[in-house]
């Protein structure tokens, strides 16, 4: 899934728990924080022609980058969030708090990648292991019904802008009935 839906998926989820939903969001999106980083620096460091836009071959240049590699693989690795996870438990005892937090979105990103990405999955055991664990479907690629998944997501998506904004309007005709 894309990052954008991460993050969108996640706050719909966690929307109620609202001293703690910005650190859900943080943490479904911060696996793939690396490419809007690693997109802004080749576009400085490698500026473009007036005349071209080859978003394409940045894009490529982007995801091949060693750097971008390793922190990829780190960043969607079940070990490293185990790790972490044990750290913060040790740390904090059983108590849900904003590393927690963050930490329960960045699993959820782990979780959800692992069913919608099939040829550019990563591995899961990642540094101890390069086992990779290829999805049932791509949430892009047409080979593995990445076009299917796109409506079916879409309905989904544009179905839950309109609860949420249901959600709102509700919430706000409360709100004034109860100031008079």
């Amino acid at each position: 899934m894309n990052t954008i839906h991460h993050g969108f998926w996640t706050y719909f989820f966690f929307r109620k728990q609202k001293h703690l939903v910005k650190y859900y969001v943080f943490g479904s999106i911060l696996p793939d924080i690396i490419y809007y980083i690693m997109f802004l620096y080749m576009a400085i460091r490698y500026p473009l022609e007036e005349d071209t836009f080859d978003l394409h071959s940045i894009v490529h240049q982007m995801f091949d980058h060693p750097i971008v590699i390793v922190l990829r693989q780190l960043g969607h690795s079940i070990i490293v969030w185990i790790v972490l996870m044990i750290i913060t438990i040790m740390l904090s005892k059983w108590k849900l708090s904003p590393w927690k937090a963050v930490l329960y979105g960045w699993f959820g990103h782990i979780i959800i990648d692992l069913f919608t990405h099939v040829r550019d999955a990563v591995p899961i055991l990642y540094p101890l292991n390069e086992y990779i664990v290829r999805g049932p479907i791509s949430y892009w690629d047409p080979d593995f019904y990445g076009r299917e998944f796109s409506i079916i997501h879409s309905v989904f998506f544009v179905a839950a802008i309109f609860y949420l904004i249901v959600e709102r309007v509700k919430i706000k005709k409360s709100k004034k009935r109860k100031e008079i």
